[in-house]
């Protein structure tokens, strides 16, 4: 940066830690690493990277240390996240593209649905005139479509049904490298539409592939969603994977995500 161009040199910084987020790298490193760049914004006065950077910071801070529900009103990500619901940065629609990512993706992995409904929600609002949406290397269409099942679930509304299988098609365009996002989604949808057989053996695939890959936070996500179909079939091996959930998501370092899994399933989850 001492003789380069300053505001391409941190937009790359933005970028590499927006990836190491997506790809499962380790939290306590992205956020040393995001602090350091954050200074250097301060510093350089680059005010669009900085302000580009507060959803990735706070989400990460977020999988770290929230063990409630992110929603919660002293939560930062959520707070500024009121501001995109009452339209304050829809003249903004990148940026806005941006951060309803980072919100969708937290929302999902705390099992908050109702605020990944209003992000999906938003969504709509902000395809209507943006050309290009913030897709995060794939994952955006991963976790859209990871919450329009769950609000399937949920909500037993056929649209949600038809938003699971609109978002799987876009999601298969983004799957080189990560097949085990099409897994993972391949199960969910199948489990939803009623057919359950050799479920676990599909969840195993996935988290076999995540593991491959080295995408530890997602390889966490599918040991979490076959813990809550093992769960409702009432299948002692819930505990198993919960227990691995647990594991893995310390691991990544999101320890508030973890301390959220093992209160939810105190019964459940081994280890401490």
């Amino acid at each position: 940066m001492q003789t380069g161009d300053i505001q391409i040199a941190l937009f790359n910084a933005r970028l590499y830690c927006a990836m190491s987020f997506c790809s499962g790298g380790g939290l306590d490193e992205l956020g040393r690493d995001i602090q350091i760049f954050e200074k250097q914004m301060i510093e350089y006065k680059q005010e669009l990277n900085l302000k580009i950077s507060f959803p990735l910071k706070h989400a990460v801070l977020t999988l770290m240390t929230c063990s409630d529900n992110p929603s919660h009103e002293s939560n930062e990500l959520f707070k500024e996240s009121k501001n995109l619901l009452q339209g304050t940065f829809l003249k903004k629609r990148s940026y806005a593209s941006n951060y309803r990512f980072y919100c969708i993706c937290i929302a999902y992995i705390f099992c908050d649905y109702d605020f990944a409904r209003e992000m999906i929600e938003l969504r709509w609002i902000l395809e209507e005139n943006l050309c290009r949406l913030y897709d995060s290397f794939g994952a955006g269409h991963f976790y859209d479509c990871l919450s329009s099942v769950a609000l399937a679930r949920k909500t037993n509304e056929d649209k949600w049904k038809k938003y699971a299988l609109d978002y799987f098609e876009m999601a298969k365009s983004f799957a080189l490298n990560c097949q085990h996002r099409i897994l993972l989604l391949e199960t969910e949808i199948d489990i939803l539409m009623g057919n359950t057989d050799n479920a676990i053996m599909k969840y195993n695939k996935a988290i076999n592939a995540a593991a491959e890959c080295r995408f530890i936070h997602e390889q966490a996500i599918a040991n979490e969603r076959a813990g809550d179909f093992c769960l409702s079939k009432g299948d002692v091996r819930a505990s198993y994977y919960y227990g691995e959930a647990y594991i893995l998501y310390f691991q990544w370092g999101a320890r508030g995500k973890a301390a959220h899994l093992k209160k939810k399933h105190s019964l459940e989850v081994n280890g401490s």
